[in-house]
């Protein structure tokens, strides 16, 4: 077996370069990903945050309305007891 039949062919090589373009191509896109999906994270967890805001706003505005209920509804009760 001579030494020439040990080197890699023309063809070969150009697959090995072929696949590392590839390799190389698929890890962009894949750190591309990456970045969106941790954007689209953090913009989830932003609207989170003004979606508990919300709630926490209409929780008190609810209890304030049934404070407001039960204060007429106490009054009232005087007007029809007296």
């Amino acid at each position: 077996m001579s030494g020439l039949e040990n080197t890699p062919s023309a063809q070969s090589c150009e697959c090995k370069n072929c696949c590392s373009s590839l390799v190389h191509q698929m890890l962009e896109t894949i750190n591309n990903q990456t970045q969106q999906i941790t954007a689209l994270i953090n913009s989830h967890a932003e609207q989170n945050k003004v979606l508990a805001q919300i709630v926490d706003q209409n929780n008190e505005l609810i209890a304030e309305l049934i404070q407001d209920d039960e204060d007429n509804e106490s009054s009232l009760s005087g007007y029809l007891d007296g």
